[in-house]
């Protein structure tokens, strides 16, 4: 990152964020892009109206004393030369307690308008929502106004209004004052005509609306009581917006006229506090140097503890998560880009207000900082702590559920920390200065400790960008006999029956399998379900503790390569893609295959991805900016997280889009990311993790090399495409930019009952599973299809089967223990298809994700051993008695990678899953 990109970051990015927000937040109340351009210019002007006042009296104060000051300087000026009249004007200054550069006070109004100008300019001239909007005459934001024709000749009329309304707002501004004192403002006025005379009308717009709120603040300055009469104006425009409401409330959504009565009511409070603020009127000491200390300090803590602990803890945590394939940048970047956007917000912005305020104000946002320092600590450390998962888009599987009553108490802890720290704040303000200043060093280290974690885990990731990994291949016999398996991570069994029903095309290309809904694994997360799938019974998670002395990553490892090796040492040529957690990396491993050179491995998902990386640029981006509100979120009390996180969404705007070209050259679709949905039928963008997934498995034709060769052949893979949930377009299920499934997802209810029993589907988390299983059926279906027409269908054994289902209580027969228990959670996916079979069957018998080296290697390789253990393998496991499952959710490499797997819930079943007597509670070990 260059020092212009930082300091990009850290004066501009907060203000071009906070532009977004606003807009972001009124467009979803009132979808009007020139509505929502005069409420960003009105919220934004009363937030700096504090800054632009406080500049005012500074010059006013600059002014006054060069004009007390100029007869004097003028006589020294007149009558002495050289050093003689440094040394007296020196003299002069310093008697009078002045200093030349004092003069840049008079500029600190210009100063402040050319970092919001640059935020305005970058946020609105390439904003998508402007395009083709009109606002009466004009006929597109996003373009020129051409509102003035005169023959051929087209003049635009906002930037010459803009500029007539600065010239008016000077002339006000700057009436008795000598000429020289306009000259600036009259140079700048000149400046944004010629400047602006050609960019969007929107960004035009939204300045002119800047210089109208200056016109109007200019003649109430004049005004004897400016502030008293600006707070009965803004008190009457809130009773008339109030009012506005309430007459036209049946032509408002509820959601816009709460936000309506919301701002009337705020603007009557100016009104109340100038009324009150006389009945409280007390003198006020200067502020202190330790109090000036307490507010940089708290400020310091504020910005390292916001843009800096928060991100490095969700980064070290899983580095490797956020390391995309193709970009294969650096993850530290994200919080690199917190850290200086944090510091924007707390240290230049925040620090701004302060140098700029009165004694008074300084004292409240000296205590304030203090007091927020503390809040944003408590709230990190001690509440919203149990989430669930955080995908590399920082959004939660399940959304943002707290616990029962855990707002109240954060409430009521949030009162604490306002009473303790504003007593020790009152009695021992050093002590406060020390303790911000050492919680800011604490915090640093903290954060340079997790920052060497990642930068650790960066270089030592095995895994290659596209220009130097072999493009993968898929290699099958036409004449010998082929295995193939593949796992598909977190596919749900129970779902199959569904599918089917509603796709009965699939029953042809999936001619000759075998369903088996009697189906389940040994754990609900893939560290715990792909070892038993990989490599057999010897590594369910029970048998994995029952070898204390060797670590789990080496036993999983171990496990990834037992039918690989197998079928290789028998003479199949052997092909391998993206073995899962390999080296207990999230981050697709082939390494533990270098020393078998009849394997081989490749990393397959993304390498075929059509978009070129610009989705994970998009995505990229996204994670640049949403960090910074993540970490906010985490600081903020309970009751405002769910603001703060919005669903995922961070209140952003669609502004970052993605787009590319087939191999043909055509023009794609264009795509956001990541995906935002609005219930459970309609969304927004992708999910890029999907979008990779989905261009491999839909490559495998185009990547299928079928020999004449008699060798016999084996491929195993991984695709996480029913993991990586999202919506998509029905009833194609393909990727949209826009998706929208309300009238076919009415239409259809009934496919979700199927011989008389009904999955329960009312939520985005229950269609975003069903319709990414969907399209994972349907694009292996493609492949199966093809091997058909190739006649390499009735010599192929293909094992579909998933390491684990999910929980999602969507099946009554299948919830136990008062809820306890949902084996739809570790209800996985089995369906084979043997050489020569034909018709589409179901079977009943209790099958395990560890049968599959049994199903694989039967018929073709007699008396199959472990080549790691020398154990057979065989069923025997399973015959004997019952299966044992771990329920544990420490699901994360990193969170179990010791010998044994840590304490956790496991459960014994028999016979039938769906039978709770069948069910045996075991409990924590």
């Amino acid at each position: 990152m260059s020092v212009l990109t930082a300091l990009y970051m850290i004066t501009i990015r907060p203000l071009e964020l906070l532009f977004e927000v606003i807009f972001a937040v009124s467009y979803k109340i009132v979808p009007n892009p020139g509505i929502n351009l005069l409420i960003m210019s009105l919220l934004i002007n009363f937030l700096v109206l504090p800054l632009y006042n406080r500049a005012d009296k500074l010059q006013a104060e600059t002014r006054k004393t060069e004009e007390r000051l100029s007869p004097m300087i003028e006589h020294i000026k007149k009558y002495f030369k050289g050093d003689e009249r440094i040394m007296m004007l020196q003299t002069y200054y310093d008697q009078n307690h002045y200093h030349p550069l004092s003069a840049l006070k008079s500029s600190v109004s210009l100063i402040l308008q050319i970092p919001f100008f640059m935020a305005a300019y970058r946020f609105l001239s390439n904003l998508p929502l402007l395009q083709g909007e009109a606002l009466g005459p004009i006929k597109d934001l996003s373009l020129p106004d051409n509102l003035i024709v005169i023959g051929g000749i087209t003049l635009n009329l906002l930037p010459i209004a803009m500029t007539i309304i600065n010239i008016v707002s000077c002339e006000i501004y700057t009436k008795g004052q000598p000429f020289k004192s306009k000259i600036t403002m009259y140079v700048m006025a000149l400046f944004f005509l010629v400047f602006l005379y050609t960019c969007p009308s929107g960004l035009v717009l939204y300045w002119t609306l800047n210089n109208v709120f200056s016109l109007f603040k200019n003649i109430f300055l004049k005004l004897k009581r400016p502030g008293f009469a600006l707070c009965v104006l803004c008190a009457a425009t809130g009773v008339v917006v109030g009012f506005a409401a309430l007459l036209k409330k049946a032509s408002f959504t509820d959601r816009q006229f709460g936000f309506l009565i919301g701002l009337g009511i705020a603007m009557l409070l100016p009104l109340a506090f100038a009324l009150i603020r006389p009945l409280i009127k007390k003198e006020i000491s200067p502020v202190t140097k330790v109090e000036k200390g307490i507010f940089w300090a708290s400020a310091v803590y504020l910005t390292l503890f916001v843009g800096f602990l928060i991100p490095s803890d969700v980064v070290s945590y899983s580095p490797d998560e956020f390391v995309d394939s193709v970009l294969f940048h650096n993850p530290s970047r994200f919080v690199w880009i917190t850290l200086f956007i944090a510091a924007g917000f707390f240290i230049v912005w925040f620090g701004m207000y302060f140098l700029l305020a009165s004694d008074k104000a300084k004292k409240v946002f000296a205590s304030a900082s203090w007091m927020m320092a503390i809040i944003a600590t408590v709230d990190y450390l001690f509440f919203g702590t149990a989430l669930g998962n955080l995908s590399p888009d920082l959004q939660f599987d399940n959304g943002l559920v707290f616990k029962p009553n855990e707002s109240m108490i954060n409430l009521a802890v949030i009162a604490l920390c306002i009473i303790v720290p504003a007593v020790i704040y009152s009695l021992f303000p050093k002590v406060t200065r020390f303790i911000a200043l050492s919680g800011a060093v604490a915090i640093a280290g903290l954060g340079i400790y997790n920052l060497k974690k990642i930068n650790d885990n960066f270089n030592e990731l095995k895994f290659y960008n596209s220009e130097g990994t072999e493009v993968a291949k898929i290699t099958l016999s036409a004449t010998g006999q082929n295995v193939v398996v593949i796992m598909i991570d977190r596919a749900i069994g129970a779902y199959v029956p569904y599918i089917f029903n509603e796709k009965p095309e699939l029953l042809d290309q999936y001619d000759g399998f075998t369903y088996y809904p009697n189906m389940v694994s040994f754990g609900c997360h893939t560290n715990f379900g792909a070892p038993a799938l990989w490599g057999g019974y010897d590594y369910t998670p029970a048998n994995m503790n029952a070898r204390p002395d060797e670590s789990l990553v080496d036993k999983h490892n171990e496990a990834l390569t037992v039918l690989p090796r197998l079928f290789s040492e028998h003479d199949f040529y052997t092909t391998v893609f993206d073995p899962p957690f390999a080296n207990y990396s999230w981050a697709i491993d082939t390494s533990i295959y270098d020393d078998y050179d009849d394997i081989h491995a490749y990393r397959a998902e993304g390498m075929f991805n059509e978009f070129d990386g610009v989705i994970a640029v998009n995505a990229e981006e996204n994670r640049e900016r949403n960090f910074f509100f993540y970490s906010l979120m985490k600081a903020v009390p309970v009751i405002c997280q769910t603001t703060v996180y919005n669903d995922g969404k961070y209140n952003s705007l669609d502004v970052r889009y993605g787009s590319s070209s087939n191999e043909a050259g055509e023009e794609m679709e264009e795509f956001t990311s990541p995906q935002e949905h609005d219930g459970m039928s309609i969304a927004t963008g992708v999910n890029p993790d999907f979008i990779n997934c989905y261009t491999t498995v839909a490559s495998m034709p185009y990547i299928t090399n079928i020999t004449e060769d008699e060798d016999d052949a084996f491929f195993i893979m991984c695709t996480e495409m029913p993991h990586s949930t999202c919506l998509l377009q029905e009833p194609d299920y393909v990727p949209a930019q826009n998706v929208d499934n309300t009238e076919y997802d009415a239409e259809n209810m009934d496919r979700f009952t199927v011989d008389g029993r009904t999955m329960d589907v009312h939520r985005y988390g229950h269609t975003s599973h069903y319709e990414v299983n969907m399209a994972t059926y349907l694009t292996l279906g493609k492949w199966f299809e093809y091997l058909q027409e190739q006649g390499v269908w009735d010599n192929t054994r293909i094992i579909l089967v998933s390491d684990h289902g999910y929980e999602l209580y969507q099946f009554d027969d299948m919830i136990f223990f008062d809820e306890e228990l949902d084996a739809e959670f570790v209800n996985a996916v089995l369906m084979v298809k043997d050489f020569n079979a034909t018709g589409f069957t179901t079977s009943d018998d209790l099958m395990t994700t560890a049968d599959v080296a049994v199903l694989a290697t039967d018929g073709l390789i007699s008396d199959p051993v472990n080549p790691f253990t020398g154990n057979p393998i065989n069923s025997d496991y399973k015959d004997d008695g019952t299966v044992e499952i771990f329920f544990s959710h420490d699901y994360k490499p990193q969170d179990n990678n010791g010998n044994v797997y840590n304490v956790g819930p496991w459960y014994a079943v028999h016979d039938n899953i769906f039978e709770e007597s069948n069910w045996e509670y075991l409990g924590e070990y």
